[in-house]
């Protein structure tokens, strides 16, 4: 049975240019149980999280700083980022503090 989490994300443009990306958590993990803390329920900036960026810079006129989950696959495969309740806690507290907070 698979005991980490593979967790693949998206950056999408304004233009609807499209960026992936992936990481591991150690653990069950699936979208429901970061929901709560997403922007809007569905975005996330990841450099608030300790996550990596899928957008080129420098900005462009159709770039923004939100990313979006695409799948959440159960794996035994790749080093893990960090444990699910690790990165549930980031996301708790970037949600808390407020998702664009060290953009400013």
């Amino acid at each position: 049975m698979p005991t980490r989490t593979r967790v693949e994300y998206l950056y999408r443009d304004a233009s609807n240019y499209k960026r992936w990306g992936e990481f591991i958590v150690e653990g069950k993990l699936r979208k429901e149980d970061l929901k709560p803390f997403l922007f809007d329920g569905e975005w996330f900036v990841p450099t608030e999280v300790g996550l990596p960026h899928l957008l080129d810079l420098p900005m462009t006129e159709d770039d923004h700083w939100l990313h979006e989950f695409t799948k959440f696959v159960a794996t035994d495969e790749g080093e893990s980022e960090c444990t699910s309740a690790e990165l549930i806690s980031r996301f708790r507290d970037a949600y808390r503090r407020g998702w664009f907070s060290q953009l400013i």
